[in-house]
């Protein structure tokens, strides 16, 4: 019983031995061919080795092992386009802000920090200045970001709805 595993243990460091990643070049005159194999008697024979693929190691999940595996080589990828599309959320979300720019009279230089769409609503965080005198006449200034929500419906924003949302996140009165 003791000596199938190491047989089957022979066996499996034979298939990953670098001969098992020998081509060789058979030609007979007339015609040439490849073959993982030797080539028949008589026949001209070149052993060709293709190199194994260098390996990548990781930690087997929830395991302390180190698993090791062929990494592909990878190929020469095309270089990115010049203008890369926006998605459809990221057209939804500069639709809100320009709103927000034109009836709340934000800065031109007013950007999103981020979004988010549940359903119909989408909602952007805008940075918004401040400033006030204290009870000195001393002026603070500062920034805070607000949440600000649009209702989008096939692409287009609600206005109607929008100044709902707006009213809502105290953004008008």
């Amino acid at each position: 019983m003791k000596k199938l595993p190491l047989q089957l243990s022979l066996l499996a460091l034979l298939t990953i031995s670098p001969a098992a990643f020998a081509v060789m070049k058979c030609s007979n005159g007339n015609q040439t061919w490849y073959q993982d194999g030797p080539c028949q008697s008589g026949m001209q024979s070149t052993q060709i080795y293709t190199p194994p693929a260098p390996m990548l190691s990781a930690p087997l999940a929830g395991s302390g092992q180190i698993v090791t595996l062929p990494q592909e080589p990878s190929a020469a990828l095309p270089p990115p386009p010049a203008h890369i599309p926006t998605s459809v959320y990221e057209q939804e979300a500069k639709l809100c802000l320009n709103w927000y720019r034109r009836e709340m009279q934000l800065p031109l230089e007013t950007q999103y920090l981020d979004f988010t769409k549940d359903q119909r609503v989408l909602t952007i965080t805008l940075p918004v200045r401040f400033s006030f005198a204290n009870q000195f006449g001393v002026v603070q200034e500062g920034s805070v970001n607000k949440q600000a929500s649009c209702e989008i419906h096939g692409g287009r924003l609600d206005d109607a709805w929008t100044r709902i949302h707006a009213k809502r996140g105290g953004w008008i009165q």
